[in-house]
């Protein structure tokens, strides 16, 4: 008695990947990039609070008259990196797992 083994082939998706300038904010991001940003950040609502708590405060510090006893251009620099950190944290498992 003989099997019959048959393959089943699955289409599988491009691999996504989310480039580093769209990471750092220096590039808008391609459709299909923001697809799978759009599918983490509903999956981590808090950071995504959380950058958007930063970018606030980094535009009042920016156009703040007073340079906080000499701490504004640190703290500029700070939030700067924080957010980027964040954002790297965010889409990490897109270029981790090719998402697809």
């Amino acid at each position: 008695m003989a099997l019959a083994v048959s393959t089943v082939l699955f289409a599988q998706q491009p691999k996504v990947m989310v480039r580093g300038a769209v990471i750092m904010e220096q590039a808008a991001p391609t459709p299909s990039e923001a697809q799978a940003m759009k599918t983490e950040e509903e999956k981590h609502p808090r950071i995504v609070a959380a950058i958007h708590n930063l970018h606030d405060a980094l535009s009042y510090l920016q156009q703040a008259p007073d340079d906080f006893g000499g701490n504004k251009a640190q703290a500029i620099a700070d939030t700067k990196q924080a957010i980027i950190s964040l954002r790297k944290a965010l889409y990490y498992r897109i270029n981790a797992d090719g998402m697809r």
